[in-house]
């Protein structure tokens, strides 16, 4: 058991906290949490967070195996063609391609929409490898590419991670995804997006995942980690944090 203290209490007097209160305080908690505006915002920051670090961890495993990156946006001409499968296809034939070189690719890809349903890509090339426009037009046969040399990966990330068109994404389409990242990397990209209590508590090199019936799993030891803070008509306050096993996680 690991214990919190808990600041001491300060502002209202106690006597002016009642029952009706603490209702309509629940039920503000309630509606706050669940409405639509709060929850995109949560998607849209957690995504926003977890792309910048996407990006990081590329950026130190391109650096020595001197891979240079590039911009890619691939268009579609109508967004009645869109299939989840089309982007898998062509970081496929990518691959295969890079693979007869002797090379991996790292990459990342956004899904968004202006005028016109996109991708907006970065990847990590070998210097001196370039994609052929001829290749392109055969890999991408849905629309339009545009592809340049990517002078500034944190402003081209930037522009990625907007993330204001979620609503008119098609339904079930991912926002965005990833690979080509070593162990170390992709362990770095599963913890930064858990909240910072968790992080300092969950052992270095541990990956964890919410458990059913809240809290936090570790996948490597079954412990469970519950938030230390709780709501109170005064805000947050921490609390203890309890560390059972979870049953029938390994």
């Amino acid at each position: 058991m690991l214990s919190v203290s808990s600041p001491s209490a300060g502002g209202r007097p106690s006597s002016s906290i009642t029952a009706d209160s603490l209702a309509r305080f629940a039920e503000l908690v309630n509606k706050i949490g669940t409405s639509p505006a709060t929850g995109l915002r949560k998607r849209r920051n957690t995504a926003r967070k977890k792309l910048k670090r996407i990006i990081d961890e590329q950026r130190k495993f391109a650096k020595p195996a001197s891979l240079r990156a590039v911009a890619l946006t691939l268009t579609y001409r109508d967004a009645t063609l869109f299939s989840s499968k089309h982007i898998s296809a062509f970081l496929d034939r990518l691959r295969r391609a890079l693979k007869r070189t002797g090379h991996s690719l790292p990459y990342t890809w956004v899904l968004d929409r202006a005028s016109h349903l996109h991708y907006h890509l970065i990847l990590w090339l070998p210097r001196g490898y370039n994609l052929d426009p001829a290749r392109l037009v055969k890999w991408w046969t849905w629309g339009s590419t545009w592809v340049e040399s990517c002078r500034s990966v944190k402003a081209w990330g930037r522009y990625m991670a907007k993330f204001d068109s979620i609503p008119t994404l098609p339904k079930g389409a991912r926002l965005y995804g990833y690979g080509g990242l070593d162990d170390a990397g992709t362990l770095a990209v599963s913890r930064a997006t858990l909240p910072r209590w968790l992080q300092a508590l969950l052992p270095a090199g541990h990956r964890a995942r919410r458990c059913p019936g809240g809290g936090w799993v570790d996948m490597a030891t079954g412990e469970i980690y519950r938030s230390p803070y709780t709501w109170t008509p005064r805000g947050a306050v921490l609390a203890a944090v309890s560390r059972p096993t979870c049953h029938g996680v390994a």
